[in-house]
């Protein structure tokens, strides 16, 4: 009997061994995908696939490929990803378009990162609906404009949380309160406030069904996530793919535990936005609510299936070094287009560069004025759009297609895209 036990866990061991090595080695399923998925092929049953992260969360087995993180948990043994050949292809593309320049000491590049900045307040806030304009935003942090309402003081404290964390702070409990304190300054309601003297909520919260810590171990979960980050900041050189990951960790873990009743998921973009210039790596422009925000599905998504999985924060990880990626691409692009067109004697505004970049970033092949609307996310009449469709063309950005309808149709002029286009049809995890 005893023998039939050590048989079936060595049988396990040598079954759950083959699962991670083809994880590790190909594309990394989803839970779904492992259990019902052709293409993964191996049809795992619910009791099976829990128990095999049970096999890779047992705290005495250590796994290559799998990074255990010094992060507490309230309800998994662990958080961890698996640094397989997903992973390090998209930590490879990241370091590859690093080597690009993106300091160039001309207009359109000073011109372009502020725009960068302001697509990051405008990507946050609409990622959780607060509608805005590149007008109103223009308004309320270029011209002072007083905020009328709620939304114009969410935007208004966006700006005040950018350029805290532009600071440098260090990354502690006082200073997180710090950044708390202005991204919710005047916009909680009154059961969402948190008690005075407290950092962080004094009560239960769940989250599309998923439950927040609970609120006595927020503390010091959140202590264990500053002794990590500081630990990894302080030792830059040691690892730099681990460096490069940390804004994400820092992202996923904040909206983990969840520490206020609200702005959590604002709080959690800044925090990555800070702990990455922290880093002092800033290759990139700060890009990523931006990105979220075209991509929204895809990120509650990536959240779901980590949540899922047990924290294996691996769907996490990926989902945001690729959306990173491809829009890094995409400004290259942009300021590449731009170039070209006033060595032809073309002035383009920022606006329309903004309609381009959306364009760039959704493109799924021809498209129609009524896809373009569906891209851009804005409402105007089929005459503004082909307008602006037209004059694009006129560019040379885009080219008229022949169409065997009456509609007229549009694609991008790969001619001259000199970058490739994005990856925005990487594989979408079920």
């Amino acid at each position: 009997m005893v023998y039939d036990k050590v048989y079936n866990r060595h049988m396990e061991d040598g079954k759950f061994a083959h699962i991670l090595n083809q994880q590790l080695t190909g594309e990394y399923f989803t839970a779904k995908e492992l259990q019902y998925s052709t293409k993964a092929g191996l049809f795992l049953s619910p009791l099976e696939y829990q128990q095999y992260l049970a096999w890779i969360e047992a705290s005495s087995l250590s796994r290559d490929g799998v990074i255990f993180l010094p992060l507490k948990t309230f309800n998994s043994k662990c958080i961890y990803f698996c640094f397989g050949n997903d992973l390090q292809s998209a930590i490879d593309t990241y370091f590859d378009l690093s080597v690009g320049d993106f300091s160039h000491a001309d207009d359109f590049s000073q011109r372009l990162e502020k725009s960068r900045i302001y697509s990051e307040i405008e990507g946050s806030v609409n990622i959780e609906n607060v509608p805005t304009t590149r007008k109103r935003l223009k308004e309320l942090l270029e011209e002072g404009a007083p905020a009328q309402n709620k939304n114009d003081t969410i935007i208004k404290n966006m700006k005040a949380g950018i350029d805290f964390v532009r600071q440098l702070p260090a990354f502690n409990r006082e200073n997180l309160f710090r950044l708390y304190s202005l991204l919710s300054k005047d916009c909680l309601d009154q059961d969402d406030l948190l008690k005075p003297g407290d950092c962080y909520r004094y009560d239960g919260v769940e989250i599309d069904s998923y439950p927040g810590c609970p609120y006595p171990e927020i503390a010091s979960c959140m202590d264990s996530l500053f002794t990590f980050v500081n630990q990894v900041l302080s030792e830059p050189q040691m690892n730099r793919a681990l460096l490069t990951l940390l804004p994400h960790i820092c992202h996923y873990y904040l909206i983990y535990i969840h520490p206020y009743f609200d702005f959590n998921g604002r709080t959690a973009r800044m925090v990555s936005y800070w702990v990455y210039l922290l880093s002092g790596l800033q290759d990139f422009p700060p890009v990523i609510s931006e990105a979220i925000n075209q991509t929204k599905h895809q990120y509650y998504r990536a959240i779901e299936n980590s949540r899922d999985a047990h924290n294996d924060i691996t769907y996490f990880l990926l989902y945001l070094l690729r959306v990173a990626n491809d829009y890094v691409i995409t400004y290259q692009n942009l300021e590449a287009l731009e170039k070209e067109a006033k060595n032809k004697g073309y002035i383009i505004t920022e606006t329309e560069l903004n309609y381009m970049k959306k364009i760039l970033i959704s493109y799924d092949g021809v498209f129609a004025y009524a896809d373009f609307l569906k891209m851009a996310q804005v409402e105007m009449t089929k005459q503004g759009a082909l307008k602006i469709l037209n004059k694009l063309v006129d560019y040379g950005f885009l080219r008229e297609v022949t169409s065997k309808s009456k509609v007229k149709l549009f694609d991008i002029n790969q001619a001259n895209i000199p970058f490739r286009l994005k990856n925005f049809g990487f594989r979408v995890a079920q």
